[in-house]
């Protein structure tokens, strides 16, 4: 096994993950990282003893020791960084969305497809032991024929007017916030699981906070802004939305999004009923899969090492009772992405799988403007 040289675009919350995450894998050595804060520069340099750290982020990819890229910057910064990196050969694993829009996501696509290079994104929630259980399950007919899905992402970091996130303007994040941001996880989550497309959406979406209070200084994501000196800038982009889905196969589906759900932290939950039993996994309750049946009790799959799917055995590196959480998705994420690099292994998320995802989410948003159903 060859240990690639990485370098880290952004240390923001993601950006910090991306860090940890990357010391506990094998496969990789983070010897750079790109920053313009000198505070967090200094900080990353001291904590995690990364040799190189550059304030602009062309030095890093220009620096010839640097083998693969981690994008962790904002939205509107992926564009750009993830063109100058594929445009230099570099393999690349980037944070989503993949551009402000759909046309940036698809040319982002597009050269990397043209390039030949490894391009992943960021969707670690594929990489828990028992999502990959559930996709086995699911494939191996265990609930049957799939006759309908649905299920919630809902968050409550952004409920009060006092908090900001960059995210809410549109010029940083995108015409999108929620959706984009959730959302788009939900969209892909669905898309893996069960294999099925979807092929119309019509949805409802708004802006229920207005106005907000934008902190004068820098707020990472999650973090509490309410001591800091504010002004009240306008929201232009969305905290809920409702979607409605027709999937082929003739399957119906709905979901809905939220960062203003008092009490839900990071609660994304998927329900997928089948002809047989239905099949309902939560983010926040990972280690379970709940099973629904009709003429019987209703039960509990519990993660457990070698009675799972092979797949899903896989991804799980400690026993039974030992919790996995959301940073071991995301380093089983990195693991499949090193391995794709090492042996030409295509089991990551792709950049056209995010092409994919984000198609969706784009033809919501149409059909929230053109008030009717929208073919994908």
């Amino acid at each position: 096994m060859q240990v690639k040289k990485v370098g880290i675009i952004g240390l923001g919350m993601v950006g910090k993950i991306h860090l940890e995450m990357l010391n506990r894998i094998p496969q990789a050595e983070v010897i750079a990282a790109a920053e313009k804060d000198d505070e967090t520069a200094e900080l990353a340099m001291e904590k995690y003893n990364i040799p190189k750290v550059y304030n602009d982020w062309k030095d890093l990819i220009a620096d010839p020791d640097i083998e693969v890229i981690h994008n962790c910057t904002p939205n509107f910064m992926h564009f750009e960084i993830n063109k100058k990196i594929i445009d230099k050969g570099i393999p690349l694993l980037s944070e989503k969305p993949l551009g402000m829009d759909l046309e940036e996501t698809k040319k982002s696509k597009d050269l990397a497809e043209n390039k030949g290079i490894p391009a992943g994104i960021n969707f670690g929630y594929r990489h828990y032991p028992t999502v990959q259980w559930a996709k086995s399950l699911i494939a191996d007919g265990y609930i049957g024929e799939i006759k309908a899905v649905h299920g919630t992402y809902l968050q409550d970091w952004l409920m009060f007017k006092t908090d900001y996130n960059w995210r809410v303007e549109s010029k940083l994040g995108g015409k999108s916030r929620a959706l984009a941001d959730i959302g788009l996880h939900w969209v892909d989550m669905l898309r893996y699981l069960t294999g099925l497309e979807v092929e119309e959406v019509i949805a409802d979406y708004a802006t229920l906070i207005p106005k907000r209070e934008k902190p004068t200084g820098n707020v990472e994501t999650f973090a509490d802004s309410e001591e800091m000196e504010t002004k009240e800038i306008d929201v232009d982009t969305e905290d809920w939305a409702s979607v409605l889905l027709r999937l082929n196969n003739n399957v119906r589906g709905d979901f809905t999004i939220s960062q203003i759900s008092a009490g839900n932290k990071n609660n994304m939950k998927i329900e997928i009923d089948g002809s047989k039993r239905s099949l309902t996994w939560k983010q926040e309750d990972p280690e379970h899969l709940y099973i629904g049946e009709r003429g019987g009790a209703n039960h509990v799959l519990y993660k457990s090492p070698g009675k799972m799917s092979e797949k899903a055995n896989q991804f799980a590196s400690y026993p039974g009772g030992h919790p996995e959480g959301f940073a071991d998705a995301v380093k089983n994420t990195f693991i499949s992405f090193y391995q794709a690099i090492e042996n030409n292994n295509s089991d990551y998320p792709t950049f056209k799988e995010a092409y994919e995802a984000t198609k969706i989410i784009d033809a919501i948003m149409e059909s929230k403007e053109k008030d009717k159903w929208i073919k994908i």
